[in-house]
């Protein structure tokens, strides 16, 4: 089976403080969209054996593990461990999307693995409980996953498709000679005493809905709204990042947004000829630039060999 594996962007990116020195994550509220490039592929073959299960990943990028510490890999284990029986299962993978970026790249290769084999098996598994599992593998799991853009709240477990329509978004997508731990940039955020989470996906869902029938440029309210946690703890931390941020800006997008945790840096076009342009202007700055366009999951059908 041959399948592309989706980056995505979060629009809004609401970070809520620790209710325990016990918890493991933190509650999140963002607005989640798929981009259609960069994108990951898989190639999974799938065998019944007599012994017992087995699974092998090899990469295109030798830096990354290979075993259970992948997330794609622990993704078929999890899956194969549910249905209980054996099969040997061999994953390709061709890395496309940066890592330490923000993107969601290892979330996205799990959640194809998982979608794969749910094919394979004639969807043994109903889309609850598959939800479920992609939920315990991470965070950002789940909303690849939905077949439209979704509100991703809890610690990436609830998943909402949102009911108003969004358009289609154009940009650039930048990702400056450094990379950022998840780990740290949460460890970044706790270290502020006091600090108040934002509520900008509340805010854009509310505007979005209160002027869907208006004639108000959605890309423009979008590029008023556009909000992220994690920009003012990574900026201090990391100056390459907020340089980055500054000449996105200074290119002529008309926002631009942290990737996640970061450390990619989003650029917001008004159309596909804006996104190419900018591109341009930035390609000679970063050993990664791209441009970017949102799609939805129905366009990235899985092909057997």
């Amino acid at each position: 089976m041959f399948l592309r594996a989706p980056c995505k962007v979060n629009l809004t990116l609401d970070v809520f403080n620790k209710k325990e020195h016990t918890d493991v994550y933190h509650n999140l509220d963002s607005l989640v969209v798929l981009f259609g490039q960069p994108a990951d592929e898989l190639r999974i073959y799938i065998e019944p054996t007599n012994n017992k299960t087995s699974i092998t990943l090899l990469c295109s990028d030798s830096r990354l593990p290979n075993d259970n510490r992948n997330l794609a890999y622990r993704a078929a284990d999890v899956y194969l461990k549910h249905i209980d029986e054996p099969f040997h299962v061999k994953i390709e993978l061709d890395k496309h999307i940066p890592a330490e970026a923000g993107l969601g790249g290892g979330s996205s290769d799990a959640a194809a693995v998982l979608r794969a084999l749910n094919i394979y098996f004639n969807h043994r598994i109903d889309q609850t409980t598959l939800m479920a599992m992609a939920a315990r593998l991470g965070s950002d799991v789940s909303s690849f996953l939905a077949e439209k853009p979704v509100r991703m709240r809890g610690y990436g477990d609830v998943i909402e498709t949102l009911h108003c329509e969004l358009p289609s978004l154009y940009g650039v997508v930048v990702r400056p000679n450094t990379g950022v731990s998840t780990a740290h940039a949460y460890a970044l955020l706790d270290a502020i005493p006091n600090r108040q989470p934002g509520s900008s996906t509340e805010q854009l869902l509310s505007c979005i809905r209160a002027d869907k029938d208006s004639s108000i440029d959605i890309v423009t309210l979008l590029a008023k709204k556009l909000s992220n946690d994690f920009e003012s703890v990574i900026f201090a931390a990391y100056p390459t990042i907020a340089e980055a941020y500054d000449m996105v800006l200074s290119a002529g997008a008309l926002r631009a947004l942290l990737c996640g945790s970061g450390s990619a840096v989003f650029g917001l076009a008004r159309n596909s000829q804006h996104a190419e342009q900018l591109v341009n202007q930035l390609a000679p700055h970063f050993p990664f630039v791209t441009n970017v366009s949102t799609a939805t999951l129905e366009t990235f059908t899985i092909n057997h060999f």
